[in-house]
């Protein structure tokens, strides 16, 4: 059976934003950047915005903490992509229409992480980014269904279940 949690960075940067009580204002998965070119009708950029949003980037979440914009990428494993993708995402916000009346904040950029290493230190340093870890309890528990799923016998499991659905005919 895989993770029972299916959307555990979703989970982790809600519960961060819980706990952190952001009391004015924040968003979660932010799409970021213009509409498509061709997709705007003349009545509106809304319609436009939401034609468009599957291929938009979209960033976990933005909030307003002590008068600045803080952009938040949360992951569990892949701590390093994270940070590739916390400043492409605040370079979009000037052209960001959701965010029109923030584009003057200050923006930092925050990864949140249930934990770190000394490389992901120094390379949040070298880009300016902030790295808060974050752990509630039930990571411990996701990491290790997580792992346990990449076993040789489960996936030998998975191998078997698949070949007596094909043997069946069922999808």
């Amino acid at each position: 059976m895989p993770p029972k949690i299916r959307a555990p960075e979703t989970r982790l940067v809600a519960e961060y934003l819980r706990e952190k009580v952001y009391p004015s204002w924040y968003r979660q998965r932010v799409p970021l950047g213009e509409a498509l070119p061709g997709t705007a009708r003349a009545d509106s950029l809304h319609h436009a915005l939401r034609v468009s949003r599957p291929w938009r980037p979209e960033v976990d979440a933005v909030a307003v903490e002590h008068g600045r914009l803080v952009f938040i990428e949360a992951k569990v494993f892949k701590l390093v992509d994270g940070l590739a993708k916390l400043p492409l995402y605040a370079s979009l916000l000037p052209t960001t229409p959701e965010l029109h009346d923030k584009k003057d904040l200050q923006v930092v950029m925050r990864l949140v992480a249930p934990w770190t290493s000394p490389n992901v230190e120094t390379m949040a340093r070298s880009q300016g980014i902030e790295v808060v870890v974050f752990s509630p309890a039930w990571i411990a528990d996701y990491v290790e269904q997580y792992q346990h799923y990449w076993t040789a016998e489960y996936r030998e499991a998975r191998a078997e279940r698949q070949r007596l659905r094909e043997e069946l005919g069922v999808a």
